[in-house]
């Protein structure tokens, strides 16, 4: 089975995320801060749940293992 699809999709998130810490970093703005935190808060959400289904469900990417 190829992973080349999961990769890509992970490949997209960071370089997303990449962009948006840039952007926040060199913001002045606080409310241009205050969404580049808020889109970085989606973007890692949207990286676990790619994470997860890589591990399918070993619990590796999970939080609440071990609870």
């Amino acid at each position: 089975m190829s992973t080349r699809p999961l990769t890509t999709q992970l490949r997209r998130v960071d370089d997303a995320l990449r962009t948006l810490v840039d952007e926040r970093d060199h913001s002045d703005d606080p409310a241009d801060a205050l969404r580049a935190a808020e889109s970085i808060d989606h973007w890692l959400d949207e990286r676990l749940a790619l994470m997860k289904t890589r591990d399918d469900g070993s619990g590796l990417a999970t939080t609440d293992h071990g609870r």
